[in-house]
Order: C-alpha cells, then structure tokens, then sequence
C-alpha cells in the first residue's frame, strides 16, 4: 500500500508557486504496529483561543519560515512545534497539488508515514490530537456534505464526524484530494 501511494504521489514537485504566501500541512499515516494492516491518520483540533481557524479540525502544519529548507521541512517543523512529532520517525511519500485557503495562503499537503510510536502531546496552539482509521473515510457511508461559499461559488463538499470532531472545508478538501489520488476513491467536491 505504501509504495503504491509514493508512486501516486507529486513527489517530483514540478507544480510552479501561486505566488501567495505558503504553508505545508502533513498527512501524517501511523505506519507501525498494528497500524500496519490499519492505518490511521493524524488530525488536530486547534485551540479556541486563537483568532484564525479557532477550533477548526486541520492537518498539522503552517506557514513557511526563511529558516525552513524546503516546503516539507516546513511541514514537520510545524508538526514538531504543534504536537512534538519526531521528524526522524518521518518518511516522506511525496506531495499533493497545493489549495488555495480562504485567507489566500498556498497550502501544500505532504504525505507521510509515522514509522515509530510518538508521545505526541499539544502546544498551546492544538485543543486535541486524534486519529481517524483510513477505512473510515474511505467508507462512503461515513461522507455528509455540506456547502461551502468559495471563489463566488457554492459547493458541496464532503465531511465527515467521528470522535465528537467534524472533518470539513479545507481540511475537508484536502482528505479528499488524498484519498482520490492514493486510494481512487472518486469522493466529488459538487459545483452546487
């Protein structure tokens, strides 16, 4: 499964810059254990306390600094300072096409897999950190929709509920563009 998705993967990173300031999140798979033959991915929920994406569920991550190397240090940097994940325990699989947020960032998924056990615990920007089996979001059962304003459009986008955390808008955008690229399962986002 992993080498599959690392061969779907934009891992040669030819997708030119939007030119707007950019982000990196992290698709972080737990790859050990048990979670070999079921992997789960790690969500966070940030804190209430902040003035953008207060309370929102997203993927670990930030904006890019000028001291990172490359958007994918940009990535477990944020992830180490966010909830203290072990950059030496990451592999990097590759990279999806970057969205564009709401507030104009360039947000640039990386995959990756956690290869040993963490002791993962939030800074005072994360409420929580949870975890989401891959066969619950691939379970079409478990999809809701809902609509979202974007770019003077409505869409229907899919979200998805599950340990009292609500999946949805670009977190929401993103899980799915992963999901179609690495595992082909054609969730649409609907022009409504």
């Amino acid at each position: 499964m992993i080498e599959e998705m690392k061969y779907k993967l934009n891992s040669d990173n030819s997708e030119k810059p939007s030119g707007r300031p950019q982000a990196s999140v992290l698709i972080a798979i737990l790859n050990y254990g048990e979670y070999i033959e079921n992997p789960e991915l790690i969500y966070t929920q940030r804190s209430n306390h902040l003035s953008k994406h207060s309370g929102e569920v997203s993927f670990p991550g930030g904006k890019a600094d000028d001291s990172d190397t490359s958007l994918f240090e940009t990535a477990l940097r944020e992830s180490n300072e966010e909830m203290s994940l072990k950059s030496e325990d990451v592999t990097e699989l590759g990279k999806l096409n970057y969205l564009i947020s709401r507030h104009k960032i360039e947000v640039n998924p990386f995959v990756a897999t956690i290869d040993r056990p963490q002791d993962l615990k939030p800074n005072e920007e994360i409420q929580e950190i949870f975890t989401v089996p891959l066969k619950f979001l691939l379970d079409p059962a478990n999809i809701e929709r809902e609509s979202i304003e974007r770019q003077g459009s409505v869409w229907e986008v899919p979200t998805w509920n599950l340990k009292n955390q609500k999946i949805w808008g670009l977190t929401a955008m993103i899980t799915v563009n992963f999901l179609n690229v690495c595992f082909d399962a054609s969730i649409e986002i609907l022009e409504g």
